[in-house]
């Protein structure tokens, strides 16, 4: 069933797959090479990409705004406009939604996640649900990243699984089924993860090492960068919460994957593979 929204863009159906998006778990490589950020202004269409910067999620957006245009233009990338979206308001605005359309890529800077909610089903986000499906390509790091899922972990730590462990709110949902953490093993995040996704079974976690990303293409991604993507699958796991939120969680028949780069993953039939270049050696 289409469901359409502002402008007649059609909101993120159940189920479909997501359109083209490079989601990086944070601390990506703005210098050397700059391998993750390459890809992505590849993508956009390289020196003729037209790219959008939100840095909603930042505490000091000139400084990242300084940062990425920098690194954009060392690419070849010359129309770089910025989104600060402060309120609803911006995001449902009439500059936002013309910057959208004749953009090549948009991508959402770190900082913290909670600033995003503003965000969520907003006149902006069905539109770049729609431009997805006609060749836009979305990126974001960090809290960029995590914000894309169809839940967003908005914080949480400690060595626990447990509901106390993890706060959740509504993502994006520009990937609707699944439930992305970054700064993965840097910062020990499996329990949080775990936390998440046994509070909803259905989604998959995804949990993203740092200069790591997973290139989401039609039904599958495929995992780039210098660290470890980590899929968790409690689809059909069992799971029994405790009646104190801060007890552990009993969990059973989960299924976890450690895909380095190179690999792929199907959202369809929630499987791991040997991506084309591994299975040459």
């Amino acid at each position: 069933m289409d469901r359409s929204g502002p402008d007649g863009a059609k909101d993120v159906d159940d189920g479909e797959s997501p359109g083209r998006l490079l989601i990086i778990g944070g601390a990506e490589d703005r210098c050397c090479g700059a391998g993750l950020l390459e890809r992505f202004v590849e993508l956009c269409g390289g020196d003729q990409a037209r790219l959008v910067l939100i840095t909603t999620a930042s505490g000091v957006p000139e400084e990242v705004l300084d940062a990425y245009e920098r690194v954009f233009r060392k690419l070849g990338v010359e129309q770089i406009s910025e989104l600060r979206l402060r309120g609803r308001d911006d995001a449902d605005g009439d500059r936002a939604a013309g910057l959208l359309r004749t953009a090549t890529g948009v991508f959402f800077s770190g900082g913290d996640q909670a600033k995003l909610r503003t965000l969520v089903g907003s006149r902006i986000i069905s539109l770049i649900s729609q431009r997805l499906a006609e060749g836009l390509v979305a990126g974001g790091t960090s809290a960029g990243a995590t914000a894309m899922g169809g839940t967003m972990i908005l914080g949480g730590a400690g060595p626990d699984v447990s509901a106390a462990a993890v706060q959740t709110g509504p993502g994006l949902g520009l990937v609707p089924h699944a439930l992305i953490d970054m700064h993965f093993a840097e910062r020990r995040r499996l329990p949080r993860l775990l936390s998440a996704v046994a509070g909803d079974p259905e989604h998959l976690g995804i949990g993203l090492d740092e200069n790591t990303g997973v290139l989401i293409e039609g039904d599958r991604f495929e995992v780039i960068g210098a660290g470890v993507a980590t899929v968790v699958d409690a689809k059909d796991a069992t799971v029994v919460h405790a009646a104190d939120g801060g007890d552990p969680i009993t969990l059973f028949g989960l299924r976890l994957h450690l895909l380095p780069d190179g690999c792929l993953f199907d959202f369809g039939s929630r499987s791991p593979a040997i991506g084309p270049a591994h299975s040459r050696h």
